[in-house]
């Protein structure tokens, strides 16, 4: 949108990303072994310094990146309410069951905080073009929480936990990304008519078709480096791709 960029607002979501991963691998860890104790923080050392490292950051930047306390308070409500079924309580226990708010609570959470909270700062969050942008954000990344999903279902069978891969056949999630992908494809198109030019809404395009065929992919067993070097990539593909356009 040819906005300028705040780069205390990149530099609190880098942080607070730091703090959200940690606190949900620690809350996992702590589920696993159906117990919370000071062993697991011990035995997990590491992800403990870098969660302090990220709530450290994001307090620190939070203030320079002049986001509204409102919607900082909802984006970590919004991470906290993902963790919860990884708490080892019964009084949680149905939340394990949630499959389909769970993967789209992930995907509307990412669209907030790298597309709302920086539009909301200059008060274009709810105009057309906006909302546009919103809208296939949440797509994008819907698309690559179920690519997750899908690599994670045995796990979360045998953990009791749900997610949309674990309601819907493999038949069904193939149709379910295609008719994502379509609708992303019409979004980032409908772009072009709010303002936003078309070196930009090609590269919006060419990212959309990436994830697209980084799914295919995802359909044969693969490791963890195709998941979190290609799959969560493609998100600084997406970043690459629209900053060349703007050149």
């Amino acid at each position: 949108m040819r906005l300028p960029l705040n780069f205390h607002l990149v530099s609190f979501v880098f942080f607070a990303t730091l703090c959200s991963y940690n606190f949900h691998y620690l809350l996992g860890t702590a589920f696993r072994d159906q117990k919370i104790s000071l062993q697991i923080f011990y035995n997990r050392f590491s992800a403990v310094l870098v969660l302090l490292a990220g709530v450290t950051g994001a307090i620190l930047l939070f203030f320079d990146a002049h986001i509204d306390p409102v919607n900082a308070a909802f984006a970590f409500l919004l991470t906290f309410i993902y963790s919860v079924p990884l708490l080892p309580f019964k009084a949680v226990a149905f939340t394990r069951r949630a499959g389909l708010v769970k993967t789209i609570l992930l995907a509307f959470t990412w669209m907030f905080v790298t597309a709302y909270l920086p539009l909301a700062q200059y008060g274009l969050q709810f105009t057309t073009a906006g909302l546009l942008i919103m809208a296939k954000r949440f797509l994008f990344m819907l698309m690559l929480c179920i690519l997750f999903d899908n690599r994670d279902v045995n796990v979360d069978k045998i953990r009791g936990l749900s997610s949309l891969a674990t309601h819907l056949s493999p038949a069904s999630l193939k149709w379910l990304i295609y008719s994502i992908f379509i609708l992303l494809f019409a979004l980032n198109f409908s772009l072009g008519q709010y303002g936003i030019s078309s070196r930009q809404v090609m590269a919006l395009q060419l990212a959309a078709f990436v994830n697209l065929v980084i799914y295919f992919y995802s359909l044969k067993k693969q490791s963890y480096f195709f998941y979190y070097f290609v799959v969560d990539g493609s998100m600084v593909l997406m970043t690459v791709l629209t900053t060349v356009a703007s050149i």
